[in-house]
């Protein structure tokens, strides 16, 4: 469901909103908007510069929504100055619709002022200046060489120089509900020069731990979000498979206690680093195949395997250590840049997947076929715990199952597939 007709749903309109960047709706989510009073807020710098796209302010404006100018954070607009604001305003509704009338200066301005309190619903207290609210204002001088000359030809002639010309440094007072804040350019709250130290002190703070953060791949993938640790130990035996559909045969004829079973396409992506110790960063896409192998859903995740390895344990199991999960809510493209791996590898395979009870203990099967690089059929078998012991214990049982399902004449293999990919890539 769309944002807007989620959010109606759950009656948040019922309240005073106001309604963040808009870039992506469509005219019936607009009228939707406009029923229930939301304002917006257009904050064109910060939408250029994440790429987030670029609001149909005109749409809104013609639908009669109130749309006021913002700037967004610091950290997607750098100089929070509401002069480029509304200047973008006013050119991206230009050059989005090829016409050059649309927009003009006067409704810009507007956007900053009385139609920007309008969406806060502070209509009533300020936007304009009157009798009975705030006294909320700045004064400009506009004498500086890009603000000349100065046309009075059109009594609108002022819009135009206070949207194309001004800019925030020509501010030269401000009055914030009768109290003066800034007088001749002079900051009458705050001691500039002792904030601007101040500011250069955390910014040495923040460089150096993104410093220290950059050499850590755990690290950044904590600091994006939704970063869980798994299970400690996760049991992994897997053997070269020379007839898949013996051992597809078996599981079905309920052969194990059979608690579901999963078809998927997956298409893995794993970074490796200059420092093995980070460990490989595997960016995943999880086709859920339902009937008449149609894709029926998809999951996007982040899983980060740490380099520890506990050994091999009784049975020739593969005991890994260290793994942390996230959703991946970004794009491949982003996760490239963000980590800046060394090495890319890509593999595919469709995975027929089965989470059986064997001995009263949870067990999955895997049974792959892998297609990027075509490396043929194999059987993988895993289970997941926090303990060292039950580990070594399940370990054996894993051997065993890896038996009963037919399998008695191929050696295991305790290797990831990214390893096993690389080493049939090197030769090793």
């Amino acid at each position: 469901m769309p944002v807007i007709p989620y959010v109606k749903k759950h009656n948040v309109f019922e309240a005073k909103v106001l309604a963040a960047h808009c870039v992506h709706v469509d005219e019936g989510e607009i009228k939707t908007l406009f029923h229930h009073n939301v304002g917006v807020a257009h904050n064109p710098s910060s939408n250029l510069k994440l790429a987030s796209g670029i609001a149909p302010v005109s749409s809104m404006l013609g639908a009669g929504l109130n749309v006021g100018i913002g700037t967004d954070g610091p950290a997607s607009n750098n100089d929070l100055d509401m002069f480029e604001e509304v200047r973008l305003t006013a050119l991206l509704s230009k050059g989005t619709s090829g016409d050059p009338t649309t927009l003009p200066a006067p409704i810009a301005l507007s956007m900053a002022t009385r139609m920007g309190a309008e969406a806060l619903h502070l209509g009533d207290v300020t936007g304009t200046l009157e009798e009975g609210k705030r006294a909320d204002l700045i004064l400009i001088d506009n004498t500086g060489v890009h603000n000349s000359p100065r046309f009075k030809r059109e009594p609108e002639a002022i819009y135009a120089q206070l949207v194309y010309s001004t800019r925030s440094t020509d501010v030269t007072d401000v009055m914030v509900n009768g109290k003066w804040l800034m007088r001749e350019q002079h900051l009458l709250t705050v001691n500039e020069k002792d904030l601007l130290v101040e500011a250069e002190r955390f910014a040495r703070q923040i460089d150096a731990f993104l410093i220290e953060r950059e050499q850590s791949v755990l690290s950044k993938l904590i600091a994006i979000g939704g970063a869980t640790e798994e299970e400690s130990y996760e049991v992994q035996a897997k053997v070269v498979l020379d007839d898949p559909e013996a051992v597809i045969a078996r599981l079905d004829q309920n052969a194990f206690e059979v608690l579901h079973h999963r078809h998927y396409h997956e298409y893995d992506t794993y970074f490796s680093f200059s420092d093995p110790h980070q460990g490989f960063l595997r960016y995943r896409e999880d086709e859920a195949i339902g009937p008449n192998d149609q894709v029926s859903g998809v999951r996007y995740r982040l899983t980060l395997i740490g380099p520890q390895r506990e050994g091999q344990v009784p049975g020739d199991a593969l005991l890994s250590r260290s793994r942390f999960i996230a959703p991946a809510i970004h794009s491949l493209r982003f996760y490239r840049e963000y980590f800046k791996p060394s090495q890319e590898t890509i593999i595919e395979k469709h995975r027929l997947r089965w989470r059986i009870l064997y001995h009263g203990m949870e067990f999955y099967i895997n049974v792959d076929r892998m297609d990027n690089p075509p490396l043929g059929h194999y059987l993988e078998v895993k289970s997941r715990t926090w303990s060292r012991s039950d580990a070594e214990h399940k370990s054996i049982v894993a051997d065993e199952l890896i038996r009963n399902l037919g399998i008695s004449n191929q050696a295991s293999i305790s290797q990831d597939y990214i390893d096993i990919v690389n080493h049939r890539m090197t030769g090793s």
